[in-house]
């Protein structure tokens, strides 16, 4: 079967801004001191930056860096947010100098990634020893359903999901892997707004100006409310810190 079209989907699957800040990243951004350096590892259009700058959660004269493979979504992220973006080769960041970040964040990337463990080490790599991760990710259990399928058929969350964990488990043994010590976890259920394909379909036909801010405006943030449970699926959002002994080299590139 042909694969994804990935800068197609890059161009078309636009991230719309909101500006709630997940509980468990608020909790790590509040152990940060000023100047702190944040790196936002598949950073997409820069939506979870925006919201850390709308709503004030980011450390005084911090230093953000966005990473990631698509340079559509990098300059939307560069334009957006005022920030650097820079792109990764594989799943490595050489651009990045090891024991650097004092947070590093990865939401909902590693199920994109062919490499998952490699991902992880490297999130080590460029973390320093007490620095924190925040990651997030799907969990399908077992009956799980969504409409779309990938190229091989699979029934998946998005067509360019290359795995979708099993278990939280499944997600902890490999953050514990890469080199971190898991502090929180947060599990919660997944819901689907409604009104997010009808956005991307009728922009992707006649342009809506400003799009990722389409839920931000009154008249039509009511939209983003209809939502439905997605059967059988979690996502699950983990705080880890870096450990000392965890292997500085740079993983090669896949």
């Amino acid at each position: 079967m042909s694969e994804v079209n990935f800068d197609e989907h890059s161009e078309q699957s636009v991230h719309f801004f909101d500006r709630r800040v997940p509980p468990l990243l608020s909790e790590a951004l509040a152990r940060l001191g000023s100047a702190s350096t944040i790196v936002d590892v598949g950073c997409g259009d820069g939506h979870l930056v925006w919201a850390l700058a709308a709503t004030g959660s980011l450390p005084r004269d911090a230093k953000v860096i966005g990473v990631d493979l698509s340079p559509v979504r990098r300059q939307r992220f560069q334009a957006l947010t005022g920030h650097p973006a820079i792109a990764p080769d594989g799943h490595a960041i050489p651009a990045l100098a090891s024991a650097t970040m004092d947070l590093t964040m990865s939401t909902m990337v590693i199920e994109h990634v062919a490499d998952d463990l490699g991902h992880a080490r490297e999130l080590a790599r460029i973390t320093r020893p007490g620095g924190l991760l925040y990651l997030s990710t799907v969990i399908r259990k077992r009956g799980a359903w969504y409409f779309r399928k990938a190229p091989d058929g699979r029934r998946v969350l998005d067509p360019t999901h290359l795995r979708e964990y099993a278990s939280a488990d499944d997600v902890l043994r490999l953050v514990r892997a890469g080199g971190f010590a898991v502090r929180h976890v947060r599990i919660s259920r997944l819901v689907f707004p409604v009104a997010h394909p009808l956005v991307r379909w009728w922009n992707a036909r006649h342009r809506i100006e400003d799009v990722q801010r389409f839920f931000l405006k009154p008249a039509t943030a009511w939209l983003e409310a209809i939502a439905l449970p997605i059967p059988r699926y979690r996502s699950i959002e983990v705080i880890a810190e870096r450990l000392a002994a965890a292997d500085p080299t740079p993983p090669a590139a896949a």
